[in-house]
């Protein structure tokens, strides 16, 4: 019997990379033509396009940072959107907090105990769903998935189910959990499926396809198992991914360049590798949180509130920048220091869950208690 919560139709794959430190999007997406934004980081502004190392100008008034050029030809194609001024209004600046609450798609900590991903797992679960639905390439489960069914946490998929030598595998240890005696006997029984899947599958045995050049790095060989495992057809809904590296408190200008061509680059060729795929897959980057409007005296910045929000797939109305921008001057900043939030990130989140996933009933079963603000209007409906 099918789940009412659900629409028929191939559903959009889901890769949520999440960047873990509070992304500066100030310098990213830099909104150049904003006359504030240069005189509050006199020593880290980007310079306007046109001078010497420069952004490259996107539409008259935001630019995009140089070293985040891998990035445009997706956004000139029309597949990858940015929202400069997004965020969840959870009024937290510490980092574990405000992950865990961005993860669970709250603003308060006691609004809900699971992940706003494994709500919409559980909401939309059917008999048919593979054990491979929900995975984090990772060696952990996120918050995220923190109350879905058996979601699998894979650091290589080359040596996932494999013991250490010498020792017992496993498969041995979960096939004794899996006595029907046994109190795990379900959740290690979809493991072990789900081991002989990828071991029937083989995903390694899908080359990245010409022209996608991974770079050579953490996030780089996480993005190439999650096109591999897409191309297994494995039945995964749902990819988490992770990457550290954006806590930018000293020498902005000196870290993120690196940050910026990783991440960009790893997308571009996953972009190339799915090619035609790509139509059933999107892929939503987020942070905890933004930076502070004004540089701080070691040449970086503090946590701040509102940051930029990555959207790319087949399915999505690209080429843009998305939301009103609040501005940066004093009387337009949140608390007279931050950027403010003008697109809540559950919005996004709620329209990709109905108009890709087809979970109609998205809002009261994944955001219960949240008032949506206009529909951000990302995504195209699903041809299900």
């Amino acid at each position: 019997m099918t789940n009412p919560a659900r629409t028929s139709g191939r559903r959009d794959v889901l890769v949520y990379l999440f960047q873990r430190g509070a992304a500066d999007g100030l310098n990213t997406v830099v909104p150049f033509a904003d006359p504030h934004y240069a005189s509050l980081r006199p020593r880290i502004a980007v310079s306007p396009p046109g001078s010497e190392d420069g952004a490259i100008d996107l539409d008259g008034f935001f630019g995009l940072h140089p070293a985040a050029s891998a990035a445009l030809p997706l956004f000139q194609a029309g597949r990858l959107a940015w929202l400069p001024a997004s965020g969840i209004p959870h009024q937290s600046r510490s980092h574990f907090e405000a992950q865990d609450r961005s993860e669970r798609g709250i603003t308060d900590s006691d609004q809900a105990s699971s992940g706003w991903l494994a709500r919409h797992l559980q909401a939309t679960a059917t008999a048919q769903d593979s054990p491979l639905r929900a995975v984090s390439i990772s060696g952990s489960v996120p918050t995220s998935l923190t109350g879905a069914d058996d979601p699998l946490a894979i650091q290589e998929l080359s040596s996932f189910g494999l013991g250490a030598a010498g020792g017992s595998t496993y498969q041995d240890t979960l096939a004794l959990l899996y006595a029907p005696s046994r109190p795990f006997a379900e959740v290690a029984g979809s493991a072990l499926t789900a081991i002989d899947l990828l071991a029937e599958a083989d995903p390694a045995q899908f080359a990245p396809n010409p022209g996608a050049r991974y770079p050579d790095s953490e996030l780089g060989g996480k993005l190439l198992q999650a096109a591999q495992l897409i191309k297994a057809d494995l039945g995964v809904e749902v990819l988490c991914l992770d990457v550290g590296g954006w806590d930018h408190h000293e020498n902005l200008p000196n870290f993120l360049p690196a940050a910026l061509t990783d991440l960009c680059e790893g997308l571009a060729a996953f972009d190339t590798d799915l090619g035609a795929a790509m139509e059933g897959v999107t892929v939503i980057v987020q942070t905890e949180f933004g930076r502070r409007a004004a540089e701080n005296g070691a040449r970086g910045t503090d946590h701040g509130t509102a940051g930029l929000l990555w959207v790319l797939g087949g399915s999505v109305m690209g080429g843009r920048i998305v939301g009103a921008w609040p501005g940066l001057a004093p009387d337009q900043l949140a608390a007279g220091e931050d950027l403010a939030i003008t697109v809540d990130t559950r919005d996004v989140l709620a329209e990709f869950l109905v108009r890709r996933r087809g979970h109609r009933d998205a809002l009261a079963d994944v955001f219960p208690g949240h008032a949506p603000g206009p529909e951000p209007g990302l995504f195209r409906m699903t041809g299900g």
